[in-house]
């Protein structure tokens, strides 16, 4: 099989190969495509993510915008879910941008599990091949009938972690910027001559660039199933409202004829369709809501909603959906941060999963004036204290946490979760007392409100 790293016309296969050559000025002008696009039915994708290097499978994290899947896996999908047309769940949960999840277009991948081998090339299984060479992965082609996308298992020390591939490995590559950019292709996207698109040809930090789709690459994949349409399901939550039963929360579903989509929760044979459907589904509230038995094979993973049609607005967006599991809620920022002693107002951020096996959260406290000795204060309830420092927004009762350093103005800390948090769904709310050149000395951030995860 001949792989061709520039387009499709060149053989069955688009690979990736990065280089670190510059584009010139004058190539910068837009996207490329190969001329053919997905069906509606092949909108599913399936992961075999055999890698063997020491880096590849290190992120053990949970992360609840992605239930039921760890290590590569985990990254593939990240990867994967930043064409969607939206956010996919709370889409905050990747540490190197700010939304997963940017497509915009009538395009949305659902994840269908684990496949039992890599089948043939149409059968949309992302896996790992034996070796390595010039490419790191490569995506057969055409598409119309399904894709196939392979990673070489050799080709680099392959990395799933969040944070990027480890330092002092140079020869390190981040899978999830990879998986990014190998799912353009698998999309309809030939490589584009502009530089900082993931369709791009060069990284200029091992793949993590990848991971965020740019303006032309948004541009292309709008162009090739157009922009998302009004009309087109969205799934924007669920409810457990009884055992065995999910109800979906969102709107333009079909008044009587929904087809809702499960990721199974075995793997499947690369030639059977892997999608657990269930038919003929009504709504409620003009389209708002509806209910729906969870079937026996149903697992962790995607939930989506068919309507009829056969263009990309008849699926919804992929939903993160684990059946044993009510949604997890993102950390949220509330109440009013004081202001310094320049007028600015001192605020505290949070960043990533508060999950347990973690057992760390971070957090990012910005706009004080003072350089200086800093400490999180942890609370059981939300309040409206008035202090020397300001507004206290964490009530109940209180404990002193993690000390810190406040460096040009900013700070980062990183809040240990096990001796506040028992157990999965325990709720912490967490303010910063921070140094200030006011006559009090110091004020009191806003606080961030956090439910623990798994």
């Amino acid at each position: 099989m001949r792989r061709s790293a520039v387009s499709a016309a060149a053989g069955p296969a688009a690979a990736l190969a990065l280089g670190a050559a510059l584009l010139a000025p004058s190539d910068l002008w837009a996207f490329e495509v190969y001329g053919d696009v997905l069906d509606l039915d092949r909108r599913d994708y399936r992961i075999l993510a055999t890698f063997s290097g020491a880096y590849a499978n290190t992120n053990q994290v949970p992360d609840p915008d992605f239930p039921g899947s760890l290590g590569a896996e985990l990254a593939i999908r990240k990867g994967v879910a930043e064409w969607g047309s939206r956010p996919h769940g709370s889409g905050g949960t990747d540490p190197s941008q700010d939304v997963l999840g940017s497509g915009g277009a009538n395009f949305d991948a659902f994840y269908a599990g684990r496949a039992t081998g890599p089948g043939g090339p149409n059968r949309n299984v992302i896996s790992v091949i034996a070796g390595g060479g010039p490419s790191f992965a490569f995506t057969e082609l055409p598409i119309g009938d399904g894709w196939r996308i392979r990673f070489f298992d050799l080709a680099r020390e392959w990395s799933d972690r969040p944070s990027g591939p480890p330092f002092g490995v140079p020869s390190s590559m981040d899978i999830q910027g990879v998986a990014a950019h190998e799912f353009g292709h698998a999309l309809g996207l030939d490589h584009t001559p502009v530089a900082g698109a993931t369709m791009s040809t060069v990284t200029s930090n091992r793949g993590i660039d990848l991971r965020s789709i740019e303006a032309d690459d948004i541009a292309g994949v709008r162009f090739l199933y157009g922009d998302a349409d009004p009309r087109k399901p969205i799934v924007s939550d669920y409810e457990l409202p009884r055992p065995g039963v999910v109800r979906l929360l969102g709107r333009n579903f079909h008044p009587t004829d929904n087809e809702v989509w499960f990721t199974p929760a075995a793997p499947t044979d690369p030639a059977a369709d892997p999608i657990v459907r269930v038919a003929g589904v009504a709504s409620t509230g003009g389209g708002s809501a509806l209910e729906v038995a969870i079937p026996a094979d149903a697992g962790q993973g995607d939930i989506a909603v068919r309507a009829p049609g056969v263009t990309g607005a008849a699926l919804s967006n992929a939903h993160p959906f684990d059946p044993a599991r009510e949604p997890w809620t993102p950390p949220i920022a509330y109440g009013d941060p004081t202001p310094s002693s320049g007028g600015a107002p001192v605020s505290l951020e949070p960043a990533g999963i508060p999950s347990l096996t973690a057992g760390t959260l971070r957090l990012f406290v910005s706009g004080a004036q003072v350089d200086g000795p800093a400490v999180l204060v942890v609370g059981t309830a939300r309040a409206s204290a008035a202090t020397p420092f300001g507004q206290l927004a964490v009530g109940g009762a209180l404990e002193r946490a993690e000390a810190f350093t406040i460096t040009f103005g900013a700070g980062l800390v990183d809040l240990d979760l096990t001796p506040h948090a028992p157990a999965p769904g325990a709720v912490l709310r967490v303010a910063a007392w921070v140094p200030d050149g006011g006559p009090s000395g110091g004020v009191f951030t806003n606080a961030v409100e956090i439910t623990v995860t798994e």
